[in-house]
């Protein structure tokens, strides 16, 4: 009967002392929780269409018409700050810049004739991203954002003399896409297509005091950036 009572207490100790060596270990190997927060540094190219405007002559010494204006490619950087909700979707929100140099411009078709100085663009957007599939440690990622962008521009047109000035915010959004790779459990790398939208900017007009109304900027942006979660 001891013997029994013994070899019973032996084999209840025995399997509580696996038991716990097991949950020990089970704790050991449960892998960090994903990190929620994230920061994005990122840059690439910028490729802008022509910007068409409608021009008001501000002293009645110029007919009205639309003037084009081809830019060359651009730059873009910026920077976003995030957060993860679920495997699936994160939200963010995104400061970035984007800068062209002036190549020519056009008056109500009349030709194109050579343009210098710049026109540039600060967009201030909330984005949605949705990871849609794993592929090692890489993920493709689809989605887009809205918000306002700040154009403005000084550029000088041959002739007639005259060119964009100081712009205005207008309503502004992208759409987009792209790949990120796990560098480390930390690091990301960000390599994404957007293209950006923004419509209805006012410029002012350099030397007649007219206006150059209703711009719209739209560009195609490849952009390679570098991301920390935390």
């Amino acid at each position: 009967m001891k013997l029994r009572l013994l070899a019973g207490v032996s084999t209840m100790a025995l399997a509580l002392g696996w038991s716990s060596a097991y949950a020990a270990d089970a704790l050991v190997d449960v892998p960090r929780a994903e990190d929620l927060w994230y920061v994005t540094l990122f840059g690439g190219a910028s490729f802008a269409n022509d910007v068409k405007t409608d021009f008001n002559d501000g002293v009645g010494g110029l007919p009205g018409g639309e003037v084009s204006l081809d830019l060359d490619t651009g730059f873009v950087i910026g920077g976003a700050f995030g957060r993860r909700i679920n495997d699936v979707f994160r939200v963010e929100g995104e400061l970035s810049y984007a800068r062209y140099k002036a190549s020519e411009y056009s008056y109500s078709g009349s030709g194109n004739y050579p343009a210098s100085g710049n026109l540039s663009a600060t967009y201030l957007l909330a984005n949605v991203w949705a990871d849609v599939a794993h592929i090692g440690g890489a993920k493709l990622y689809v989605g887009g954002g809205i918000g306002a962008a700040y154009v403005t521009a000084d550029t000088n047109f041959f002739l007639p003399e005259f060119g964009y000035g100081h712009g205005g915010w207008g309503f502004a959004g992208q759409v987009g896409a792209g790949v990120t790779y796990a560098v480390t459990q930390n690091v990301d790398l960000d390599f994404g297509y957007r293209f950006k939208a923004v419509s209805e900017v006012d410029f002012d007009d350099k030397f007649s005091g007219g206006t150059d109304a209703n711009g719209k900027l739209y560009s195609h942006n490849v952009q390679l950036g570098v991301s920390y979660k935390f």
